[in-house]
């Protein structure tokens, strides 16, 4: 019994190794149609040849691209160089005046041939210029708008400025005088809760004082010089329209120019249109009347119901002191609609032409 086991462990022993060894591949004998050991056999000959060919490609590269790249990055430079001129177009300087290369860039959405431009204090203000629609060539109507605006103000200057030429008039729109910035009043939150000492002048029903007296009335000097520079250089512009001359402003605007008219600072024109006139200097605003009343061309004031408070103010007194001094050739009109109503606008464009045409004569 004791033989018989470690025979048996023998036996099992090497019937397992033989099994091992039947299975490992590479005890097996080659098969002659296998070209398996061919390659095999081959592989580590070319092995070291490709790898020697990679460290002779390895080794070519860095002397071959100092070589290639300071030939080839001038040539493409010197190429990019040539075609540049060519395909790009070149900049030519612009030839057009400083002043009139500014208006065309505030109004930059008009027709070039409606900007001019005037040079007040070595500053280039605009003028914008349309000439007579159809046969009527009966003058030339110079535009004022409200202070603060432009020569293109939105509104009805704006409208009677594209729609008067279709009557025979040219139209020509000034840049209007500014207004100063209003002041800003601040106060320190520890001065809040604290009691005014007597801080106010102006009467509790009246509105107060953006800027001192002296100070209003450096600045409405001031509006009045750069009117009459503005409109002594319309004699140039207006050569190309003869004819009668109609003068046509609103708001604060006119009231300048209703001084400078009494002032005798600026020629009369032939006819004389006034919207809304008014001056937020106290002592100037009533004035206005007077001063109107007595110019002697003939003048048509346009009153509408949401004028400004000043003018609402002054507008019977301006009708009935017209009556009083029995000036002939003046006439009030007074609007049903606001002037933010377009339908306000054709109204007051119909009574303009009405009225220029025939005051002026020019028929």
């Amino acid at each position: 019994m004791a033989r018989i086991i470690p025979s048996v462990l023998g036996l099992t022993l090497a019937l397992a190794s033989a099994s091992l060894f039947a299975a490992d591949p590479s005890t097996q004998a080659p098969d002659p149609n296998m070209q398996a050991p061919e390659t095999s056999t081959q592989t580590p000959e070319s092995a070291p040849e490709s790898s020697s060919q990679a460290l002779e490609t390895s080794t070519q590269t860095p002397e071959s691209a100092p070589e290639s790249a300071p030939e080839s990055a001038p040539e493409s430079s010197s190429q990019a160089l040539e075609t540049a001129p060519q395909n790009a177009e070149p900049s030519q300087p612009s030839t057009a005046p400083k002043g009139q290369a500014a208006a065309k860039r505030t109004s930059n959405y008009l027709p070039a041939n409606e900007i001019k431009q005037i040079t007040i204090d070595d500053q280039p203000l605009e003028l914008l210029v349309r000439s007579w629609e159809g046969r009527k060539k009966l003058g030339a109507a110079i535009i004022l708008p409200a202070t603060n605006g432009t020569a293109d103000a939105p509104g009805l200057m704006a409208f009677v400025r594209r729609n008067i030429n279709a009557a025979g008039w040219a139209s020509l729109s000034l840049t209007p005088p500014t207004e100063p910035p209003a002041p800003n009043f601040a106060t320190p939150a520890t001065e809040v809760t604290s009691a005014g000492a007597a801080q106010l002048s102006s009467p509790s029903n009246k509105p107060s004082q953006k800027v001192k007296p002296e100070q209003s009335n450096k600045h409405l000097l001031e509006q009045e010089d750069f009117l009459v520079k503005s409109m002594s250089q319309l004699d140039s512009v207006g050569t190309d329209f003869p004819g009668k001359r109609v003068l046509i402003t609103a708001d604060q605007s006119a009231g300048l120019l209703i001084s400078l008219l009494s002032q005798k600072k600026i020629a009369d024109p032939d006819v004389l249109i006034v919207i809304n006139p008014y001056s937020e200097d106290e002592a100037r605003n009533q004035a206005i009347a007077e001063k109107l009343a007595k110019l002697t061309m003939p003048i048509l004031d346009i009153q509408s119901p949401d004028g400004h408070p000043a003018s609402l103010e002054t507008a019977e007194q301006r009708k009935s002191l017209a009556v009083t001094l029995e000036a002939p050739n003046y006439r009030q009109t007074t609007l049903a609609l606001n002037l933010d109503n377009e339908s306000a606008w054709q109204n007051c464009l119909s009574a303009i032409r009405g009225f220029a045409a025939r005051m002026s004569g020019a028929n």
